[in-house]
């Protein structure tokens, strides 16, 4: 019997290495493509700036809401040249006038590869990405910045960091978030940077993309010795919201749900940061984003969410009307 436990625990060991490694043969080999379906030329308010900005979008209308709009003026804003990708079914005249002016050039393909395809033909078509001082990654799954984004990228330490992101996390391995990630001169001019991309293959597989590409972009960078840093990191994220929680009362209506929460994080297991400390990011880090997945779907049912309008609008001159049409809609 105990013969039998170690072969199961073995195979279980095994499964998820070979099914990646399958999935990734099959992306490798089937999908070789071109997946841009067209490109549009922007106005290209910055030309000649020294740093880019991929910014990712996917509405199965093809609309550019309001929010995505305000993230796009403030990248441009804290200097970035951006180049808008697009993965929607459709970009209709409307969507398009609106990132025009905002925008280097607009990229409409299909949805293959989910962000990271987008984000790795977005590189492809940066000239020379050595000249560049900076290099954003970003994708339109959260709202905000809350506040000025050139204010937020002041805070990374140049002289100690070669990428950056809002958050990290442990799921999966240590790995910084990448709705939005930063990349600096020495992490731009190294072989692993170009490498990880240009080898990336096209996958439509959400778990296969975060082990194989959010996870290990973080692992590669840092096993050739370039530094990672965060503007939250998630030890002392978690310290933070667990000190809270342990004084904190919930209202009755929502005792029950809010002890199986607070029982949850301090029992100091890895959680997503985004979904179960937003309201201390917010708050005591000064994260400039929530994510738009905990507002529409609550995915872990975090008790409290209902309150974000009120935490950001405390905390920020942010305009939460632009979350409140979105979720409307």
């Amino acid at each position: 019997m105990d013969r039998l436990r170690d072969v199961v625990r073995a195979g279980r060991r095994l499964y998820l290495p070979v099914q990646d490694w399958a999935i990734g043969l099959f992306g490798k080999v089937a999908r070789r493509g071109n997946y841009i379906r067209e490109r549009i030329e922007g106005d290209d308010p910055l030309r000649d700036a020294s740093r880019a900005a991929i910014y990712v979008h996917f509405d199965r209308g093809g609309i550019v809401h309001d929010y995505v709009v305000h993230q796009l003026c403030e990248l441009v804003g804290a200097g970035y040249r951006v180049t808008f990708v697009s993965n929607a079914p459709r970009l209709p005249v409307e969507s398009r006038s609106r990132v025009q002016p905002l925008c280097k050039e607009l990229i409409w393909r299909f949805n293959i590869g989910y962000d990271f395809g987008a984000y790795k033909d977005g590189i492809a078509l940066i000239a020379d990405l050595k000249r560049l001082d900076s290099l954003v990654l970003m994708n339109d799954s959260v709202y905000g910045p809350f506040w000025d984004l050139q204010d937020t990228l002041g805070k990374i330490d140049e002289s100690t960091t070669d990428f950056w992101g809002i958050v990290d996390s442990f799921e999966n391995r240590y790995h910084i978030q990448t709705f939005f990630m930063v990349f600096l001169p020495n992490a731009l001019r190294s072989t692993v940077f170009k490498n990880f991309w240009s080898d990336l293959p096209y996958i439509n597989h959400r778990m296969w993309v975060i082990r194989n590409a959010e996870v290990k972009l973080t692992q590669i960078l840092q096993d050739a010795q370039l530094k990672a840093g965060v503007l939250a990191p998630y030890g002392a994220v978690a310290a933070t919201a667990r000190e809270r929680l342990a004084r904190q009362v919930p209202p009755g209506s929502e005792h029950g749900a809010f002890e199986r929460f607070r029982a949850q994080i301090m029992k100091e297991g890895v959680v997503n940061p985004t979904q179960f400390f937003w309201d201390v990011l917010i708050t005591d880090y000064a994260c400039p984003f929530i994510k738009r997945d905990l507002l529409t779907s609550n995915p872990n049912d975090v008790p409290g969410t209902s309150l974000w309008p009120q935490v950001i609008v405390a905390h920020s001159e942010y305009d939460v009307s632009m979350i409140a049409r979105h979720l409307e809609r």
